[in-house]
């Protein structure tokens, strides 16, 4: 029975998942590209990396030791970094682990 719920769960979960992914192309299919949406689409990123900068340091504690330091160091490595070679994914990996080795240190 156990096993059974678990499988339609499962399913329930891939269903909604596909089903979020391909309806859109259907049922907008022969629409023409709306203006908002084209520009929401070109700043999308940028907001989420902003929301994301906020919420990253939204918890550190500036006022004690080592003041948010290996916070900080890492967010100008990861934007030197990614103003140098402009690759999101390289600047990803390489920003957590600078951090991970400024938190050792």
């Amino acid at each position: 029975m156990f096993e059974k719920y678990i499988l339609m769960m499962i399913f329930a979960a891939f269903l909604g998942t596909y089903l979020s992914r391909v309806l859109p192309y259907v049922f907008f299919k022969h629409k023409k590209e709306n203006q908002n949406l084209l520009f929401i689409q070109k700043n999308m990123p940028l907001l989420i990396i902003i929301v994301l900068f906020f919420y990253t340091f939204y918890g550190v504690d500036f006022t004690h030791s080592p003041y948010g330091l290996d916070m900080i160091l890492a967010c100008v490595f990861i934007f030197l970094f990614h103003l140098k070679f402009k690759n999101a994914l390289l600047s990803i990996i390489l920003g957590t682990i600078f951090y991970m080795i400024c938190l050792r240190l």
